[in-house]
């Protein structure tokens, strides 16, 4: 699939900020299933941009504005083509092996455990997190294939979680969410990778795009999240709990990390004035 993304979020400050440095991870992140054909970044007020790899991988353009203004622009024109049609296409390791697999895995990438230990309040511990339930967590048994656990779960958190747009942060805190009982797409990839974790399994947060015509009725465009497993013969496999499906040709990844902290989209520090109002995102995805 081919997809032209134009993004432009606009923030307005009711008094001048200065000295405003800036890190955007907007670019979509190419590997093996996905191409970036092409990309621009513009700045208003304009800025000399440089760019850099972050920790995770993430390509982060930055920029620092020095003279006083009441207003940022950024805007991300960019072309990409999305080849992962059939996410089960793999042969799974048998499930005798996959203890090994998985300790193989990590002895020769040690950076898994990133994925695998990290806890935080996006992503607690699984103890606290069954302290605020009625109901039990899924369980993975060794002798059961991996991803019908997986499926299992996927679809077990929207009887946990509603989607409910405006109710909580970006950075919101788990438990908060589930004691609602509702959130948005960062919670449900967040719940997600908590119970994946508890199952020993590597589990990062995915922020990106996706296809509009997988939105449901009443559901807006906007950046989404969804939580990528490491799967024992298959690698990387995105699950989308919000819309129960894995993620295909019609998700495009931008950024990753343990939780949405390591993946924002937009991070900046200034001096003078304050935050000022909430950012006016507007987003198209055209698919070509």
């Amino acid at each position: 699939m081919r997809y032209l993304i134009e993004h432009e979020t606009i923030l307005n400050y009711p008094n001048q900020v200065r000295e405003h440095h800036l890190e955007l991870r907007l670019t979509p992140r190419q590997d093996a299933f996905l191409r970036v054909l092409s990309h621009r970044i513009e700045l208003e007020p304009p800025s000399e941009r440089h760019s850099y790899q972050d920790y995770f991988g993430n390509g982060v353009d930055y920029f620092c504005i020095i003279p006083p203004h009441s207003s940022l622009i950024t805007r991300l024109t960019a072309e990409v083509e999305t080849l992962r049609e059939n996410p089960f296409d793999f042969t799974p390791v048998p499930s005798q092996q996959q203890q090994e697999w998985y300790r193989q895995e990590l002895r020769t990438r040690p950076s898994l455990y990133d994925y695998l230990l990290h806890r935080s309040s996006l992503t607690p511990t699984v103890m606290k997190l069954a302290a605020e339930l009625d109901c039990a967590l899924p369980r993975h048994e060794a002798d059961r294939p991996l991803m019908d656990s997986l499926l299992e779960l996927m679809a077990w958190v929207p009887k946990v979680l509603s989607y409910r747009a405006g109710l909580t942060t970006v950075h919101n805190d788990l438990l908060d969410a589930v004691r609602h009982r509702a959130g948005v797409c960062q919670d449900f990839a967040h719940l997600f990778t908590t119970v994946a974790r508890s199952w020993n399994l590597p589990t990062r947060y995915v922020v990106g795009y996706m296809d509009p015509g997988i939105l449901a009725e009443g559901e807006v465009i906007a950046t989404h999240a969804w939580a990528e497993v490491l799967v024992a013969g298959g690698g990387w496999i995105g699950f989308d709990p919000v819309h129960n499906l894995l993620a295909n040709d019609r998700y495009i990844p931008v950024a990753l990390g343990r939780d949405s902290y390591d993946a924002a989209p937009q991070r900046g520090s200034f001096k003078g004035g304050d935050a000022g109002t909430q950012p006016q995102v507007n987003l198209t995805i055209t698919n070509q």
